[in-house]
């Protein structure tokens, strides 16, 4: 039996959010297995190439998910997983450090962890990399 690929794990990641997203809606603990499900394919898939931003960026949005449902459900380790996706944003970003939206949500991460001087510095740094990259309305 083969090992799953990088593009299988993210793939079926993928598809398991999408599945997640759907039942949201009316089971929300379905959803929640499906996202750990799913983060368990950006794990494998992060592991599998540690040097993709994607799968690194996909691992943290997982744990961002866990972190919500945790949330939710007024659970004091909300916290802990806020900081973990934070940390995994962190590393998507190590990986692609021109990538705004990357550095945006590694801020919102922090922010819900309660680290705001951090969410605060990664907000600035996003906020820079989304002007540089936004099309200059000018030179139209």
């Amino acid at each position: 039996m083969t090992e799953a690929s990088f593009e299988e794990h993210l793939h079926s990641g993928n598809a398991l959010v999408a599945r997640a997203q759907q039942a949201a809606t009316v089971d929300f603990q379905q959803a929640r297995a499906l996202w750990q499900q799913a983060g368990q394919h950006f794990f494998h898939a992060h592991k599998a190439d540690p040097d993709h931003a994607e799968a690194a960026f996909r691992l943290a949005q997982a744990w961002m998910a866990e972190a919500l449902a945790l949330q939710k459900e007024g659970s004091a380790n909300a916290l802990v997983m806020w900081s973990n996706a934070a940390a995994q944003c962190e590393q998507a970003f190590d990986l692609d450090p021109d990538n705004g939206r990357v550095a945006m949500t590694a801020a919102s991460c922090h922010h819900f962890a309660g680290e705001h001087d951090a969410a605060k510095a990664w907000k600035q740094i996003g906020e820079h990399l989304l002007q540089t990259q936004a099309p200059d309305a000018d030179a139209a």
